[in-house]
This record gives structure tokens, sequence and C-alpha cells, in this order.
């Protein structure tokens, strides 16, 4: 047992530590620094190692620190390049039975990885998360999980939840490649592959939540993404198609089905996202991006929309 009461691995190496933190960064020198800072900077009694991984990038080596309770790591992603192989290359350096994520424009807040691995050891979970907080411009917007304190499968195909994102995640290591699964490599773009993996996590099993925000997530108020709509609307759609249990649930595939029509109306493809509102709506006739998709289907800019969404903490 570590200090801190957490159960510590040693693995054929020889390292104990009772976290990994795999940070998965491109070309944001300033944020990653003050990603691994706080990550070192976690009130957590035991030792937690970071390891950094470079994705399309050459690694900056200077940033390795050879400390015993802190150690930082530098990797090149070895696997497929975009996030999610970026987030598996990481995994499987890790020397810990835990793992957690963390992008480099993201802050872990002081007692994240302590109250995590508390949750962990107290109820036995495969993973669990946390609220967030949004920084925007200038402005914090808190996001808290869900107040019963347990995200359910159930809870992820109804609600796009905000907690379901791998950096208010701790997963146990053994779960990440076995039960529950690394993430999808295969995913276009690399999108919507936290809430694909989130999905998985709840299906094993029900995911105990820390409702406090434990992590700052940073946003930039700009359009959403710009030329990559065609990813985002192969991304859902393999969702989609990954989890059939959808359709139990019609309100939750109509937002889903709502964001592909959005997507495709971004792209100018004006009677394919009028196909795909009809689809939506027929799903649930109240949900929103339905209207979104019509809205920038007449010609509203998409950035427009999504710059005002994400200036209230919230997305498309």
């Amino acid at each position: 047992m570590s200090d801190g009461g957490t159960t510590t691995h040693e693995n054929r190496n020889g390292a104990v530590f009772d976290l990994s933190v795999v940070i998965s960064t491109h070309n944001r020198p300033k944020e990653l620094r003050e990603a691994i800072a706080a990550v070192v900077g976690q009130d957590h009694p035991g030792p937690i190692e970071t390891i950094v991984v470079w994705d399309k990038t050459e690694p900056e080596q200077s940033l390795a620190v050879d400390d015993p309770h802190r150690p930082v790591r530098i990797l090149s992603n070895d696997r497929t390049p975009g996030l999610p192989g970026s987030r598996n290359c990481g995994a499987a350096a890790a020397k810990s039975p835990v793992l957690g994520f963390c992008d480099d424009d993201d802050i872990w807040l002081p007692s994240k990885a302590r109250r995590q691995l508390e949750l962990l050891e107290a109820t036995g979970a495969d993973a669990c998360c946390t609220g967030m907080e949004v920084a925007v411009d200038d402005k914090i917007v808190p996001r808290r999980g869900i107040e019963e304190g347990v995200l359910r499968y159930a809870d992820l195909l109804r609600s796009r939840r905000i907690e379901a994102n791998m950096v208010t995640a701790l997963v146990r290591t053994d779960a990440f490649w076995d039960t529950i699964g690394p993430m999808h490599e295969e995913i276009p773009g690399g999108f919507a592959e936290d809430y694909e993996w989130m999905l998985r996590a709840t299906r094993n099993a029900p995911m105990p939540v820390v409702p406090e925000p434990l992590v700052q997530v940073r946003w930039i108020v700009q359009s959403h993404f710009k030329d990559q709509w065609p990813h985002w609307e192969a991304a859902l759609s393999h969702v989609l198609r990954e989890h059939p249990d959808f359709s139990r649930e019609p309100r939750g595939r109509a937002r889903v089905e709502g964001q592909i029509a959005v997507a495709i109306a971004a792209q100018g493809r004006r009677r394919d996202a009028l196909a795909q509102v009809r689809r939506t709506l027929r799903w649930s006739w109240r949900e929103p991006r339905a209207l979104i998709a019509l809205a920038v289907a007449a010609g509203l800019p998409v950035g427009r929309i999504s710059a005002e969404l994400n200036k209230r903490g919230r997305g498309l």
C-alpha cells in the first residue's frame, strides 16, 4: 500500500506507482507544461507517473523528469496517428494498476487523483469519473457530474453527459485492456472516441462519479470542426452502429441523429441534411439539433452557432 491508502503495482521493470497519467499532445507547448505541472502537483501522497505522448510532432525530450515520486516520461505515438492511438500508446507503456488521461490543454485540479483513487478503492469499480469546469474566454463554467453519484449506460444513451469524458476518468489498467477495452483507433478522425469508450465502460458496469468538477477543460471559441465535418458525421454513425441500444432510447437516438444532421448541413449537402433532419424528427420531434441543422442548411454559419454554445460551456 502507498501512504495514501491506495494499492500500488510493481511491473516487470520494478517501477511502483499508484497512477499513470497519459497526456496526449500536439503543438501546444505552453499548455502542455501547465498540464504536466498540474499532474505533478496533485495532492495524492503516493507516486504518480506522467507519460507524455507526442502525436505527429517531434517529442521534446527536455521535459522528461527522473523523479521516482513524480517522473515524467516522453514518448512518440507509435500507434495510429490521432488521439485514440496516442492514448493507447501511453496506456501500453504505463507502470501502474490505474490509468488517467489528460489532453494538453486541460488542467487536473489538485485533488483529482486522490479523490478518484479513493473512490475506486471504496467501490471496487473498474472506472470512475468526475464533473468538470469549462474555461472559455475569461469565464469559468462549472459543469457538475450526475448528482446521484452513479453514471449508468442508460444515462449515456439518453444524454451526452458532460462527465463522460476521458479527461475526467480513471480506469483500472486491466479493465482498460480487457473488460472495457482500449480506445477505438479505427473511429473516423478520432472524433466521439471519449463518448464511445464511456458507453462501453458503463455498459460493462455502472460508473461511480464525483459530482464536483475536478478538471478544468479549456475551450477555444472558434469554428467547431472546420473542414473535419465528414469525420464527425462518420464517427457518430460509427457510434450508432456499435451501440444499437440507442434504438431503445428515442430521445438519445434523436440527439445523435441530429448531430449527424448538423455535420451534413455544415458540409453544404442541403438535400442530404433535410433527409437527415426528417430522420431525426422521427425519433423525437423535440430534438433541437434538427432546428440547428435546418438553420445551417439555410445558410447560417455553423461556426457562429458553435461559438455561441461554447461561450455557455456547451457544444453541439
